[in-house]
Protein backbone atom coordinates (compact mmCIF):
# COMPACT_ATOMS: atom_id res chain seq x y z
CA UNK A 1 0.00 0.00 0.00
CA UNK A 2 1.45 3.34 -1.08
CA UNK A 3 2.06 5.91 1.65
CA UNK A 4 0.87 9.23 0.32
CA UNK A 5 2.29 12.49 1.73
CA UNK A 6 -0.78 13.25 3.82
CA UNK A 7 -0.61 9.78 5.38
CA UNK A 8 2.47 10.99 7.27
CA UNK A 9 1.65 12.65 10.64
CA UNK A 10 4.58 15.02 10.38
CA UNK A 11 3.42 16.33 7.00
CA UNK A 12 -0.14 16.78 8.22
CA UNK A 13 1.15 18.71 11.23
CA UNK A 14 3.22 21.05 9.06
CA UNK A 15 0.30 21.69 6.70
CA UNK A 16 -2.09 22.29 9.58
CA UNK A 17 0.34 24.76 11.13
CA UNK A 18 0.94 26.66 7.88
CA UNK A 19 -2.81 26.76 7.24
CA UNK A 20 -3.59 28.52 10.51
CA UNK A 21 -4.75 32.16 10.24
CA UNK A 22 -1.80 33.20 12.40
CA UNK A 23 0.60 31.91 9.73
CA UNK A 24 -0.80 34.14 6.97
CA UNK A 25 1.35 37.10 7.99
CA UNK A 26 4.42 34.92 7.43
CA UNK A 27 3.62 33.25 4.11
CA UNK A 28 0.80 33.45 1.58
CA UNK A 29 0.22 33.57 -2.15
CA UNK A 30 -2.59 33.52 -4.68
CA UNK A 31 -2.13 31.94 -8.09
CA UNK A 32 -4.49 31.71 -11.06
CA UNK A 33 -4.16 30.78 -14.72
CA UNK A 34 -4.62 33.24 -17.58
CA UNK A 35 -8.34 33.01 -18.34
CA UNK A 36 -10.06 33.31 -21.71
CA UNK A 37 -13.84 33.24 -21.46
CA UNK A 38 -16.88 33.81 -23.63
CA UNK A 39 -18.05 32.69 -27.05
CA UNK A 40 -14.74 33.74 -28.62
CA UNK A 41 -12.65 32.33 -25.77
CA UNK A 42 -11.32 29.35 -27.71
CA UNK A 43 -10.38 31.53 -30.67
CA UNK A 44 -8.57 34.07 -28.47
CA UNK A 45 -6.72 31.33 -26.62
CA UNK A 46 -5.66 29.56 -29.82
CA UNK A 47 -4.60 32.80 -31.46
CA UNK A 48 -2.37 33.67 -28.51
CA UNK A 49 -0.45 30.39 -28.52
CA UNK A 50 2.08 31.42 -31.21
CA UNK A 51 2.84 34.47 -29.07
CA UNK A 52 3.80 32.07 -26.30
CA UNK A 53 6.02 30.13 -28.72
CA UNK A 54 3.75 27.07 -28.83
CA UNK A 55 4.00 24.82 -31.90
CA UNK A 56 2.84 21.31 -30.93
CA UNK A 57 -0.32 20.61 -28.89
CA UNK A 58 -1.16 17.25 -27.29
CA UNK A 59 -4.91 17.23 -26.64
CA UNK A 60 -6.22 14.95 -23.90
CA UNK A 61 -9.92 14.04 -23.80
CA UNK A 62 -12.32 11.13 -23.47
CA UNK A 63 -14.56 9.51 -26.04
CA UNK A 64 -17.67 11.23 -24.70
CA UNK A 65 -16.50 14.72 -25.66
CA UNK A 66 -14.03 13.89 -28.42
CA UNK A 67 -15.95 16.08 -30.87
CA UNK A 68 -15.17 19.10 -28.65
CA UNK A 69 -11.51 18.09 -28.68
CA UNK A 70 -11.69 17.98 -32.48
CA UNK A 71 -13.19 21.49 -32.45
CA UNK A 72 -10.25 22.60 -30.33
CA UNK A 73 -7.82 20.83 -32.64
CA UNK A 74 -9.22 22.60 -35.69
CA UNK A 75 -8.91 26.01 -34.05
CA UNK A 76 -5.32 25.37 -32.98
CA UNK A 77 -4.47 24.25 -36.51
CA UNK A 78 -5.83 27.53 -37.88
CA UNK A 79 -3.06 29.25 -35.96
CA UNK A 80 -0.35 26.88 -37.17
CA UNK A 81 -0.04 24.35 -34.34
CA UNK A 82 0.57 20.67 -35.00
CA UNK A 83 -1.76 18.54 -32.90
CA UNK A 84 -2.41 15.03 -31.64
CA UNK A 85 -5.48 13.80 -29.75
CA UNK A 86 -5.49 11.16 -27.01
CA UNK A 87 -9.11 10.20 -26.27
CA UNK A 88 -8.97 7.24 -23.89
CA UNK A 89 -9.05 8.82 -20.42
CA UNK A 90 -10.75 6.60 -17.85
CA UNK A 91 -13.14 7.99 -15.22
CA UNK A 92 -11.61 8.72 -11.81
CA UNK A 93 -8.07 8.35 -13.27
CA UNK A 94 -6.61 5.07 -11.97
CA UNK A 95 -3.00 5.50 -10.86
CA UNK A 96 -1.83 2.79 -13.23
CA UNK A 97 -3.32 4.51 -16.29
CA UNK A 98 -1.17 7.65 -16.13
CA UNK A 99 2.28 6.51 -17.27
CA UNK A 100 1.09 5.23 -20.69
CA UNK A 101 -0.32 8.69 -21.47
CA UNK A 102 2.98 10.32 -20.52
CA UNK A 103 4.71 7.90 -22.88
CA UNK A 104 2.38 9.01 -25.70
CA UNK A 105 3.40 12.59 -24.94
CA UNK A 106 7.05 11.63 -25.06
CA UNK A 107 6.54 10.20 -28.55
CA UNK A 108 4.89 13.39 -29.82
CA UNK A 109 7.06 15.90 -27.92
CA UNK A 110 4.42 18.62 -27.40
CA UNK A 111 5.19 22.07 -26.04
CA UNK A 112 1.52 22.54 -25.12
CA UNK A 113 -0.82 20.10 -23.35
CA UNK A 114 -4.53 20.82 -23.71
CA UNK A 115 -7.17 19.09 -21.57
CA UNK A 116 -10.67 19.10 -23.06
CA UNK A 117 -13.12 17.45 -20.71
CA UNK A 118 -14.40 17.18 -17.17
CA UNK A 119 -12.50 16.73 -13.94
CA UNK A 120 -11.03 13.33 -14.76
CA UNK A 121 -9.63 14.53 -18.09
CA UNK A 122 -8.01 17.55 -16.47
CA UNK A 123 -6.64 15.40 -13.64
CA UNK A 124 -5.12 13.02 -16.20
CA UNK A 125 -3.60 15.91 -18.13
CA UNK A 126 -1.92 17.30 -15.01
CA UNK A 127 -0.67 13.94 -13.74
CA UNK A 128 0.67 12.74 -17.11
CA UNK A 129 2.26 16.17 -17.66
CA UNK A 130 4.30 15.60 -14.51
CA UNK A 131 5.61 12.28 -15.81
CA UNK A 132 6.26 13.75 -19.26
CA UNK A 133 8.39 16.48 -17.71
CA UNK A 134 9.96 14.33 -14.98
CA UNK A 135 9.52 10.59 -15.77
CA UNK A 136 11.09 9.40 -12.51
CA UNK A 137 8.55 11.22 -10.32
CA UNK A 138 6.67 9.04 -7.84
CA UNK A 139 3.13 10.42 -8.04
CA UNK A 140 2.31 8.89 -4.64
CA UNK A 141 5.05 10.91 -3.00
CA UNK A 142 5.07 14.41 -4.50
CA UNK A 143 6.45 16.92 -2.00
CA UNK A 144 4.68 20.27 -2.38
CA UNK A 145 7.62 21.99 -0.67
CA UNK A 146 10.15 20.95 -3.32
CA UNK A 147 10.36 22.01 -6.99
CA UNK A 148 8.92 19.57 -9.52
CA UNK A 149 10.64 21.15 -12.50
CA UNK A 150 7.61 21.54 -14.74
CA UNK A 151 7.41 23.71 -17.88
CA UNK A 152 10.82 22.79 -19.23
CA UNK A 153 8.99 20.99 -22.06
CA UNK A 154 5.39 22.20 -22.11
CA UNK A 155 2.74 24.56 -20.80
CA UNK A 156 -0.74 23.30 -19.93
CA UNK A 157 -4.21 24.60 -20.83
CA UNK A 158 -7.57 23.36 -19.56
CA UNK A 159 -10.89 23.65 -21.38
CA UNK A 160 -13.60 22.26 -19.07
CA UNK A 161 -16.72 20.63 -20.49
CA UNK A 162 -18.49 20.76 -17.12
CA UNK A 163 -19.08 23.63 -14.68
CA UNK A 164 -18.09 22.22 -11.33
CA UNK A 165 -14.64 20.85 -10.59
CA UNK A 166 -12.80 24.13 -11.09
CA UNK A 167 -9.75 22.02 -11.98
CA UNK A 168 -8.88 24.51 -14.69
CA UNK A 169 -7.83 26.86 -11.86
CA UNK A 170 -6.37 24.47 -9.26
CA UNK A 171 -3.03 22.97 -8.31
CA UNK A 172 -4.49 19.52 -7.68
CA UNK A 173 -4.72 16.32 -9.70
CA UNK A 174 -7.12 13.85 -8.10
CA UNK A 175 -6.33 10.23 -8.89
CA UNK A 176 -7.56 6.87 -7.67
CA UNK A 177 -5.09 4.63 -5.89
CA UNK A 178 -6.08 1.29 -7.40
CA UNK A 179 -3.23 -0.51 -5.65
CA UNK A 180 -5.39 -0.93 -2.51
CA UNK A 181 -8.79 -2.50 -1.84
CA UNK A 182 -11.09 -0.77 -1.51
CA UNK A 183 -9.70 1.96 -3.76
CA UNK A 184 -9.11 5.40 -2.26
CA UNK A 185 -8.97 8.81 -3.88
CA UNK A 186 -5.84 10.87 -3.37
CA UNK A 187 -4.58 14.21 -4.57
CA UNK A 188 -1.28 15.14 -6.13
CA UNK A 189 -0.84 18.72 -4.92
CA UNK A 190 1.89 21.12 -5.97
CA UNK A 191 2.09 24.88 -6.69
CA UNK A 192 3.55 24.16 -10.14
CA UNK A 193 0.35 22.29 -11.12
CA UNK A 194 -1.73 25.43 -11.63
CA UNK A 195 -2.65 25.48 -15.33
CA UNK A 196 -1.12 28.22 -17.46
CA UNK A 197 -4.38 28.84 -19.32
CA UNK A 198 -8.09 28.24 -18.71
CA UNK A 199 -10.68 28.55 -21.46
CA UNK A 200 -14.37 28.91 -20.56
CA UNK A 201 -16.59 28.54 -23.61
CA UNK A 202 -20.31 28.06 -22.86
CA UNK A 203 -20.74 26.06 -26.05
CA UNK A 204 -18.60 23.36 -24.41
CA UNK A 205 -21.00 22.90 -21.46
CA UNK A 206 -24.38 23.65 -22.98
CA UNK A 207 -25.17 20.03 -23.76
CA UNK A 208 -24.67 18.79 -20.19
CA UNK A 209 -27.78 16.84 -19.10
CA UNK A 210 -29.74 18.07 -16.10
CA UNK A 211 -28.32 15.56 -13.62
CA UNK A 212 -24.74 16.41 -14.58
CA UNK A 213 -25.53 20.13 -14.46
CA UNK A 214 -26.85 19.63 -10.94
CA UNK A 215 -23.96 17.46 -9.75
CA UNK A 216 -21.23 19.71 -11.10
CA UNK A 217 -22.98 22.79 -9.71
CA UNK A 218 -23.06 21.20 -6.26
CA UNK A 219 -19.36 20.36 -6.59
CA UNK A 220 -18.59 24.03 -7.21
CA UNK A 221 -20.83 25.04 -4.30
CA UNK A 222 -18.95 22.72 -1.95
CA UNK A 223 -15.65 24.28 -3.03
CA UNK A 224 -16.89 27.78 -2.28
CA UNK A 225 -18.62 27.03 1.02
CA UNK A 226 -15.96 24.77 2.49
CA UNK A 227 -13.15 27.08 1.42
CA UNK A 228 -14.74 30.06 3.16
CA UNK A 229 -15.20 28.07 6.37
CA UNK A 230 -11.67 26.61 6.38
CA UNK A 231 -9.07 28.13 8.71
CA UNK A 232 -6.61 28.03 5.80
CA UNK A 233 -8.63 30.54 3.74
CA UNK A 234 -7.53 34.12 3.16
CA UNK A 235 -9.10 37.45 2.21
CA UNK A 236 -8.78 36.83 -1.53
CA UNK A 237 -10.16 33.30 -1.40
CA UNK A 238 -12.97 34.48 0.90
CA UNK A 239 -14.02 37.14 -1.61
CA UNK A 240 -14.08 34.63 -4.47
CA UNK A 241 -15.83 31.98 -2.36
CA UNK A 242 -18.63 34.34 -1.41
CA UNK A 243 -19.06 35.54 -4.99
CA UNK A 244 -19.09 31.97 -6.30
CA UNK A 245 -21.67 30.93 -3.70
CA UNK A 246 -23.99 33.78 -4.64
CA UNK A 247 -23.58 33.08 -8.35
CA UNK A 248 -24.40 29.39 -7.89
CA UNK A 249 -27.51 30.21 -5.87
CA UNK A 250 -28.58 32.61 -8.62
CA UNK A 251 -27.61 30.74 -11.77
CA UNK A 252 -27.69 27.00 -11.07
CA UNK A 253 -31.52 26.93 -10.85
CA UNK A 254 -31.65 28.93 -14.09
CA UNK A 255 -29.21 26.57 -15.83
CA UNK A 256 -31.42 23.65 -14.81
CA UNK A 257 -34.49 25.45 -16.14
CA UNK A 258 -32.96 26.98 -19.29
CA UNK A 259 -30.14 24.61 -20.26
CA UNK A 260 -29.68 26.08 -23.76
CA UNK A 261 -29.06 29.63 -22.54
CA UNK A 262 -25.40 30.41 -23.22
CA UNK A 263 -25.28 33.47 -20.96
CA UNK A 264 -26.51 31.45 -17.99
CA UNK A 265 -24.12 28.60 -18.78
CA UNK A 266 -21.19 31.02 -18.88
CA UNK A 267 -22.16 32.36 -15.45
CA UNK A 268 -22.04 28.83 -14.02
CA UNK A 269 -18.64 28.28 -15.64
CA UNK A 270 -17.26 31.47 -14.10
CA UNK A 271 -18.67 30.51 -10.70
CA UNK A 272 -17.05 27.07 -10.89
CA UNK A 273 -13.72 28.53 -11.97
CA UNK A 274 -13.52 31.15 -9.22
CA UNK A 275 -14.65 28.58 -6.64
CA UNK A 276 -11.79 26.37 -7.84
CA UNK A 277 -9.34 29.25 -7.61
CA UNK A 278 -10.61 29.99 -4.10
CA UNK A 279 -10.21 26.49 -2.70
CA UNK A 280 -6.89 25.74 -4.36
CA UNK A 281 -5.44 28.88 -2.76
CA UNK A 282 -7.49 28.85 0.43
CA UNK A 283 -8.03 25.19 1.21
CA UNK A 284 -10.86 22.66 1.22
CA UNK A 285 -11.85 20.41 4.08
CA UNK A 286 -14.31 17.82 5.28
CA UNK A 287 -16.86 18.12 2.45
CA UNK A 288 -14.24 16.55 0.21
CA UNK A 289 -12.83 14.20 2.83
CA UNK A 290 -16.30 12.64 2.91
CA UNK A 291 -17.13 13.02 -0.78
CA UNK A 292 -13.87 11.54 -2.06
CA UNK A 293 -14.71 8.35 -0.22
CA UNK A 294 -18.39 8.26 -1.10
CA UNK A 295 -17.15 8.20 -4.68
CA UNK A 296 -14.39 5.66 -4.12
CA UNK A 297 -16.41 3.25 -1.96
CA UNK A 298 -19.92 3.58 -3.40
CA UNK A 299 -19.31 4.77 -7.01
CA UNK A 300 -21.39 7.93 -6.61
CA UNK A 301 -20.83 10.99 -8.83
CA UNK A 302 -18.33 13.28 -7.14
CA UNK A 303 -20.48 16.42 -7.35
CA UNK A 304 -23.54 14.74 -5.86
CA UNK A 305 -21.33 13.31 -3.11
CA UNK A 306 -19.92 16.76 -2.35
CA UNK A 307 -23.28 18.46 -2.38
CA UNK A 308 -24.95 16.15 0.09
CA UNK A 309 -22.32 16.92 2.74
CA UNK A 310 -22.57 20.72 2.83
CA UNK A 311 -25.39 21.34 5.38
CA UNK A 312 -23.89 18.76 7.76
CA UNK A 313 -20.35 20.09 7.46
CA UNK A 314 -21.51 23.66 8.18
CA UNK A 315 -23.03 22.37 11.43
CA UNK A 316 -20.01 20.11 12.14
CA UNK A 317 -17.58 23.03 11.86
CA UNK A 318 -19.85 25.34 13.86
CA UNK A 319 -19.31 23.18 16.93
CA UNK A 320 -15.69 24.41 17.10
CA UNK A 321 -15.50 27.57 14.97
CA UNK A 322 -17.67 30.67 14.51
CA UNK A 323 -16.77 31.68 10.94
CA UNK A 324 -20.21 30.48 9.83
CA UNK A 325 -21.58 33.67 11.42
CA UNK A 326 -19.61 35.84 9.00
CA UNK A 327 -20.55 33.58 6.09
CA UNK A 328 -24.23 33.91 6.98
CA UNK A 329 -23.92 37.70 7.05
CA UNK A 330 -22.27 37.67 3.62
CA UNK A 331 -25.33 35.79 2.33
CA UNK A 332 -27.77 38.17 4.03
CA UNK A 333 -28.82 35.66 6.70
CA UNK A 334 -29.19 36.91 10.27
CA UNK A 335 -30.44 35.91 13.71
CA UNK A 336 -30.43 37.09 17.30
CA UNK A 337 -28.06 34.44 18.67
CA UNK A 338 -25.36 32.20 17.13
CA UNK A 339 -27.60 29.14 17.36
CA UNK A 340 -30.35 30.95 15.47
CA UNK A 341 -27.90 32.15 12.79
CA UNK A 342 -26.62 28.59 12.33
CA UNK A 343 -30.15 27.22 12.07
CA UNK A 344 -31.12 29.87 9.52
CA UNK A 345 -27.95 29.29 7.49
CA UNK A 346 -28.37 25.52 7.32
CA UNK A 347 -32.07 25.86 6.52
CA UNK A 348 -31.16 28.30 3.73
CA UNK A 349 -29.14 25.51 2.10
CA UNK A 350 -31.81 22.88 2.79
CA UNK A 351 -34.48 24.99 1.09
CA UNK A 352 -32.18 25.62 -1.87
CA UNK A 353 -31.60 21.87 -2.23
CA UNK A 354 -35.34 21.24 -2.20
CA UNK A 355 -35.82 23.93 -4.84
CA UNK A 356 -33.34 22.35 -7.26
CA UNK A 357 -34.09 18.71 -6.41
CA UNK A 358 -30.70 17.94 -4.84
CA UNK A 359 -30.26 14.97 -2.47
CA UNK A 360 -30.02 15.79 1.24
CA UNK A 361 -28.88 12.41 2.55
CA UNK A 362 -26.48 9.67 1.51
CA UNK A 363 -29.42 7.31 1.48
CA UNK A 364 -30.94 9.43 -1.31
CA UNK A 365 -27.76 8.86 -3.33
CA UNK A 366 -28.84 5.23 -3.74
CA UNK A 367 -26.46 3.72 -1.19
CA UNK A 368 -28.12 0.76 0.51
CA UNK A 369 -28.24 0.70 4.28
CA UNK A 370 -26.48 -2.65 4.42
CA UNK A 371 -23.62 -1.55 2.18
CA UNK A 372 -23.23 1.63 4.22
CA UNK A 373 -23.03 -0.34 7.47
CA UNK A 374 -20.65 -2.89 5.98
CA UNK A 375 -18.21 -0.20 4.84
CA UNK A 376 -18.64 2.29 7.69
CA UNK A 377 -15.38 1.37 9.47
CA UNK A 378 -13.15 1.75 6.40
CA UNK A 379 -15.22 4.74 5.28
CA UNK A 380 -14.53 6.60 8.53
CA UNK A 381 -10.86 5.62 8.47
CA UNK A 382 -10.41 6.94 4.93
CA UNK A 383 -12.22 10.19 5.80
CA UNK A 384 -9.80 10.84 8.66
CA UNK A 385 -6.82 9.99 6.41
CA UNK A 386 -8.00 12.19 3.53
CA UNK A 387 -5.43 14.80 2.42
CA UNK A 388 -7.95 17.63 2.82
CA UNK A 389 -8.09 17.08 6.58
CA UNK A 390 -5.38 19.52 7.72
CA UNK A 391 -7.16 22.46 6.07
CA UNK A 392 -10.44 21.99 7.95
CA UNK A 393 -11.18 23.97 11.10
CA UNK A 394 -12.01 20.75 12.93
CA UNK A 395 -9.71 17.76 13.34
CA UNK A 396 -11.55 14.63 14.42
CA UNK A 397 -11.25 10.98 15.38
CA UNK A 398 -12.51 7.92 13.53
CA UNK A 399 -15.39 7.61 16.01
CA UNK A 400 -16.39 11.24 15.39
CA UNK A 401 -16.18 10.59 11.66
CA UNK A 402 -18.52 7.61 12.05
CA UNK A 403 -21.05 9.77 13.90
CA UNK A 404 -20.88 12.42 11.16
CA UNK A 405 -21.31 9.82 8.40
CA UNK A 406 -24.33 8.27 10.12
CA UNK A 407 -25.87 11.73 10.39
CA UNK A 408 -25.33 12.36 6.68
CA UNK A 409 -26.66 8.95 5.70
CA UNK A 410 -29.90 9.27 7.65
CA UNK A 411 -30.35 13.05 7.40
CA UNK A 412 -29.85 13.87 11.09
CA UNK A 413 -28.94 17.57 11.22
CA UNK A 414 -29.77 17.97 14.94
CA UNK A 415 -30.27 21.75 14.86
Amino acid sequence: MAEWPMDKPEIRTVVTTLSAPESKILLNSFIMPKVFYGLAGLQMFSGSMPQFGRKRAFIITDKGVKDLAITTQKMLKVFGLETKIYDNVEPEVPLGSIKPVAEKMEEFQPDLIVAVGGGSVIDMAKASWILYEEPKTDLTNVDAMRPLGLRKKALIACIPTTAGTGSEATNVAVITDDSVEPHRKEGVVHPELYPDFAVLDPKFVVRMPQKLTLGTGLDALSHAVDCYLCRSSNEISDALAVRATKMIFNYLPLALRYPENLQIRLKTQIAAMIAGAAFSNGGIGTTHAVAHNIGALFKVHHGMACGVTIPYIIKFYAEVDDKYIYFAKELGIDGQEPDEILKNLVNFFVEFYRKIGAPLTMKELGISEQEFKDKLDIFAKYVVMDPTGPFAPRQFTVDEAKELLVDIYYGRLKL
